[in-house]
Order: structure tokens, then C-alpha cells, then sequence
């Protein structure tokens, strides 16, 4: 995801990936129509970002885990998931991916 990141972030190869993408869809039969949203991806992939961030807390359930029962284990995995899909949910939120639902 790193990767995805630093290319995006990067405006020329931004420009080249449209260009690019300009270039298949005229190889194609399809009507050559706008370049894909950029700057859409762009923050889909700071959102993407988010997940891959270890936060405190998260650190705290999985370093407590070994020492859980298996039951109080497939709890902690349940919880890491809430709190990374809430880590997401708010990075979308920052990133105005969400403007036009709430």
C-alpha cells in the first residue's frame, strides 16, 4: 500500500498515470471520455492508508493476546477490526469522501 501511496502522491506520476489511462481507453472501442478521477484516489488511498496504521490500542490487544483464552482471543480480533474500520470511517470522513452521505 506504501507504493500506492507514494505514487499518488507524486504529481508527475499522477500526470503520467492519466496520460496513461487516456491512452488505453483510446485503444479500446469505448468513447474516450473524461481521465479517471485522480484526485478520487488519491484519497481513497489515504483512506486505504489508515488501515495499515497500528494505533496505540490496537498494539495493547495484540500484545495482551497470547496471554487470552481462545474465546477472549477471537474477542480482541473482533475488536482490532472495529477500531480499524473506525479508523477508516474517520479518514474518509477527513478526506470528504463521505460528504455527499452525511
Amino acid at each position: 500500500m506504501g507504493k500506492l501511496s507514494e505514487l499518488l502522491s507524486d504529481e508527475e506520476s499522477v500526470r503520467q498515470l492519466s496520460e496513461l489511462a487516456q491512452m488505453m481507453k483510446e485503444g479500446t472501442d469505448e468513447p474516450v471520455g473524461e481521465a479517471p478521477d485522480i484526485s478520487g484516489l488519491m484519497k481513497l488511498s489515504g483512506v486505504l492508508s489508515s488501515v495499515d496504521a497500528e494505533d496505540r490500542n490496537i498494539q495493547l490487544i495484540n500484545a495482551l493476546k497470547p496471554h487470552l483464552k481462545q474465546e477472549r482471543q477471537q474477542r480482541a480480533d473482533k475488536a482490532v477490526k472495529l477500531l480499524k474500520l473506525m479508523a477508516v470511517w474517520e479518514a474518509a470522513k477527513e478526506n470528504g469522501l463521505l460528504n455527499e452521505i452525511l
